[in-house]
């Protein structure tokens, strides 16, 4: 099990330097839940279990948007990062996927730990049904859109595994227990996301 107040210390410390547009922070923002803060902050509509929400969130770098939340319950920690688009003034700021790393202390658990939730897609499908919304009539657009979109499962329920350990003969389920682990982690997550993320620009 980690320590959780020095963890958050620890990520505090060492995740500052990846924001160099805004300052860095995460706050105790209900009992044993952390959000992160700072002074260049805008609001975004993060989508998560089937609903979305208005949630603050941190200026990265150039049009890129930082949500980031943990929570620890009882022995169990949860680790949310959500990644958005858009400019400072736009409260709907598309969201670009999440990582999660849900530790139930349960080696049994299906879903990989950590993993990626992929929700750039529902940019694309909001405007198709904005226009399916705009043809009363269900015309021929709307129609052809339905049709389409029937055909396409929803990756966004997918977890798409982010460190499995196939290779050692080990599994897809990592335990939040080692804070020099877990900050080497954040560290490895933003540096290698914002070269990811220049080099898609």
């Amino acid at each position: 099990m980690i320590e959780q107040l020095k963890f958050i210390e620890e990520i505090n410390k060492s995740c500052k330097s990846f924001f160099l547009e805004s300052t860095f922070f995460l706050h105790l923002s209900k009992a044993n839940r952390f959000e992160l803060k700072g002074n260049n902050i805008s609001k975004a509509l993060n989508n998560y279990k089937n609903y979305g929400s208005e949630v603050s969130v941190l200026k990265w770098f150039d049009e890129y948007w930082v949500y980031l939340e943990i929570r620890f319950e009882d022995k169990n920690s949860f680790i949310t990062i959500s990644i958005f688009q858009g400019d400072a003034s736009d409260n709907k700021k598309n969201q670009l996927f999440r990582a999660e790393w849900d530790d139930y202390n349960n080696p049994n658990e299906k879903h990989p730990q950590p993993h990626w939730h992929i929700t750039s897609n529902q940019a694309i499908e909001n405007t198709f049904t904005e226009l399916i919304e705009e043809d009363e009539e269900e015309g021929f657009a709307a129609i052809i859109l339905n049709e389409e979109k029937s055909k396409i499962i929803d990756i966004n329920k997918i977890h798409f595994p982010m460190n499995g350990n196939w290779m050692n003969d080990d599994g897809h389920i990592h335990l939040i227990n080692d804070n020099a682990k877990m900050i080497k982690w954040f560290q490895g997550f933003f540096s290698t996301m914002r070269e990811q993320l220049e080099y898609v620009k």
